[in-house]
């Protein structure tokens, strides 16, 4: 497939290669999806996950923006343990809830090589105590080695601690104020790794929801009551629009440089069937996708990843309202997509929000 842009234009500035779009209206924004040859997600091995990620990157503009020296956080979509109604453990790889390790890995392996003496941190807001999710899911030491300095748990010493010793308080877009972690907001480069999912409240998943829900600190956001429920149950997810006010207003916090999608497996209903008020199970749900997306700009991002689960980004409000904002664009006659076209790969995804993904 020959791309919407030439690679040539990698260099000479165009919209992808900034974390928060161009008043270019006719500027393009470019994305790398690759697909796997191999018949199942289950089949891919660390290597061929680390060629996959590699490929992608390098497609969508490589990592020239870091420079050696610099904090890095790499933030990865790891919102439960579990697999269907917190009976089941969801695993480490190719769960389609979680962002498989390895990936992770591989992007921290890309930064590492670029920025040898920097700090490179994994930072994480789960709904559960996020120690107890790194563990689980394969964040630890024992397989990052030297390419991570740091797993750190957003929510601080537990799900219940409201202090605000490592916070700050910033003001948004909507001139709201939001408590922020001071080391997530003092990086120099945010690297956004989601999963390809729906959302049972926001529509879709993806890199700007990741950042806008699970990167705010659990004991300023979650009802306080246990120790390792860090659920976010005071951000009004009452619909679409409430949840989009949310994202568009905290992403645009601290907005991320580059994106990697793990969409190696994929999952509708997602965040959890259980959570999405569905009836199908978790097995049913999940889609084998083997694909990975890369780009530098989180809206292009999502909204390709969107069109792949067959829902309409134009109908996601924190995607629209950061689109009016100039953080990048949903139009597809404006983003390149590299490698895999949507066409061969497109399926869809069912969610609760049916408006955005129809499912069909």
């Amino acid at each position: 497939m020959k791309p919407l842009v030439p690679l040539a234009l990698c260099a000479v500035g165009v919209a992808s290669l900034c974390g928060c779009g161009s008043s270019n209206a006719d500027s393009q924004y470019i994305v790398a999806m690759l697909q796997s040859p191999l018949a199942r997600a289950s089949d891919l091995t660390t290597s061929d996950i680390a060629t996959l990620v590699g490929r992608a990157v390098s497609q969508a503009g490589g990592l020239d923006f870091i420079h050696d020296g610099r904090t890095v956080v790499l933030k990865p979509n790891l919102p439960t343990v579990y697999q269907d109604n917190g009976e089941t453990l969801a695993s480490p790889t190719v769960s389609g809830i979680d962002t498989d390790w390895r990936i992770a890995k591989a992007v921290a392996d890309l930064v590492r090589a670029q920025n040898p003496t920097g700090k490179i941190l994994v930072m994480e807001g789960s709904t559960f105590a996020t120690k107890i999710a790194y563990a689980a899911l394969g964040y630890t030491t024992e397989n990052f080695g030297s390419s991570v300095d740091e797993f750190i748990a957003l929510e601080g010493a537990s799900c219940t601690d409201t202090s605000t010793a490592g916070l700050e308080q910033r003001v948004a877009l909507s001139g709201k104020q939001y408590w922020v972690d001071r080391r997530y907001m003092a990086a120099d480069v945010v690297i956004s790794l989601p999963t390809l999912a729906t959302d049972a409240w926001s529509g879709i998943g993806g890199a700007v929801a990741s950042l806008g829900i699970g990167s705010t600190p659990a004991g300023q956001y979650s009802s306080g009551e246990n120790s390792n429920d860090c659920t976010r149950s005071k951000i009004d997810r009452s619909s679409p629009a409430t949840t989009g006010a949310f994202i568009r207003d905290y992403y645009a916090i601290k907005p991320a440089q580059l994106v990697v999608v793990d969409g190696l497996q994929g999952l509708e209903h997602g965040p959890l069937p259980v959570l999405d008020q569905s009836s199908a199970d978790y097995v049913s749900s999940v889609k084998n996708m083997r694909l990975i997306l890369a780009g530098r700009n989180a809206l292009a991002v999502d909204a390709t990843l969107a069109r792949v689960m067959k829902c309409d980004p134009e109908k996601v409000p924190h995607l629209t309202m950061l689109e009016a904002d100039g953080f990048g664009s949903t139009d597809a006659a404006r983003i390149a997509v590299m490698g895999t076209p949507v066409s061969e790969v497109a399926r869809p995804f069912a969610s609760r929000q049916t408006e955005i993904c129809p499912g069909k």
